[in-house]
């Protein structure tokens, strides 16, 4: 479950480990997770995907201190509207179907100058499909890293809110 991939870890903690105190979301953390690499760093990490049984994936967090596991229907709940500083996904976006909804829905939960941090491989110009719908909404300062990863070419994008 957890990504070993010692380069993509220290990847995540060069680019987006937060300063302590932070709040943050990892979007579509099913099939690869930071959990580990993060919880150390912030004061709040929630976990949410939308795979419905993503909470039975991830039970090894439940009590675990400063982790919460959200389901993904309950995103839309007020109480979660800019509650992070930082909302990150790592290989969470390629084959959603409605990419800038999601983007949208991810982008109310961030608070006033947040970022956004989107990590998934780079197949058919994905990096360039990410950039033009983060900046349709509304998203702004761009870093755009390229990687490898499994031996293949992975993207890193992060913007501000």
């Amino acid at each position: 479950m957890i990504n070993s991939n010692k380069g993509l870890s220290a990847l995540i903690e060069a680019e987006i480990v937060p300063e302590f105190g932070k709040k943050l979301l990892e979007f579509g953390s099913c099939g690869c997770s930071a959990a580990d690499t993060l919880i150390t760093k912030c004061d709040c990490l929630a976990l949410t995907d939308k795979d419905p049984d993503f909470l039975e994936k991830f039970s090894s967090f439940t009590g675990k201190p400063g982790i919460q596991l959200i389901p993904d229907s309950e995103l839309g709940e007020d109480c979660y509207f800019g509650r992070f500083h930082l909302v990150y996904t790592l290989f969470g976006f390629h084959g959603l179907p409605h990419l800038v909804d999601e983007i949208m829905r991810l982008r109310r939960l961030i608070l006033k100058g947040g970022k956004i941090a989107v990590i998934d491989f780079a197949d058919d110009n994905f990096a360039d499909e990410c950039t033009r719908q983060l900046k349709r909404c509304g998203f702004q300062n761009f870093n755009i890293r390229t990687f490898e990863t499994e031996g293949k070419e992975a993207f890193l994008i992060t913007a501000e809110k």
